[in-house]
């Protein structure tokens, strides 16, 4: 005879199960995981493949404080000398996207913090260009369409494709966090703060903002 209080406890511990499987996939996700699938793979052995890599960000650089770096240099430096990386995937018609580069990224003390602790990425999530991660090439999804957004953008953000969106990877180049929609200087500057120290592998967010001391004026 069938008991439905246990058959009702079991759906939960179900549930629990699945709910906690699926968190922890989406905080450990790396770029390449089952849960960021990419499109081409590259064959190791095909020494004639080529792809373009290039800075597409020049509307922002010109006059940065911040020293951007395309996706394909950041991996190799991580690769060679392990440090955290920060990805600011914008649009040129954004505009959130043009007051963070602005106001955030031109804060003095910002832009001290990210080159000393960051590889610092700014990406275009409409860019034509081609970007390799390990043995994949991600590529526009639609290069006829200029405003196609890129399978790399497409990827490192679960198709939730929201501008600006600021990435936080570890020095192992696995997803820490997306930070959403612009943030001024003093509210960007703890959560910066929280990733790049390594802080985030021993105080709960929670903990970590109310000890937090600005050194923006």
């Amino acid at each position: 005879m069938f008991n439905w209080k246990d058959i009702s406890m079991a759906g939960i511990i179900i549930l629990a199960i699945v709910f906690y499987t699926c968190k922890k996939s989406t905080l450990q996700a790396s770029i390449n995981s089952p849960e960021n699938r990419v499109s081409n793979f590259i064959d190791q052995d095909n020494s004639t493949f080529e792809f373009t890599s290039k800075n597409t960000y020049t509307e922002f650089s010109d006059h940065s404080l911040v020293n951007w770096i395309s996706f394909d240099e950041a991996y190799i430096k991580c690769k060679k000398n392990p440090r955290p990386i920060m990805i600011d995937i914008y649009t040129t018609w954004c505009g959130p996207c043009k007051m963070m580069s602005s106001q955030t990224f031109n804060n003095p003390d910002i832009a001290n913090y990210i080159n000393t602790n960051f590889y610092a990425v700014k990406f275009d999530a409409e860019s034509k260009d081609s970007v390799k991660f390990d043995n994949y090439v991600f590529v526009s999804t639609d290069p006829a369409n200029s405003k196609a957004p890129h399978q790399f953008a497409a990827s490192i953000l679960d198709n939730q494709l929201a501008y600006p969106s600021i990435v936080f990877l570890n020095n192992q180049i696995q997803r820490l966090d997306i930070l959403k929609g612009f943030m001024p200087p003093k509210s960007f500057e703890p959560i910066l703060n929280y990733y790049g120290s390594g802080d985030y592998q021993k105080v709960k967010w929670e903990e970590y903002q109310k000890t937090f001391v600005s050194v923006i004026k």
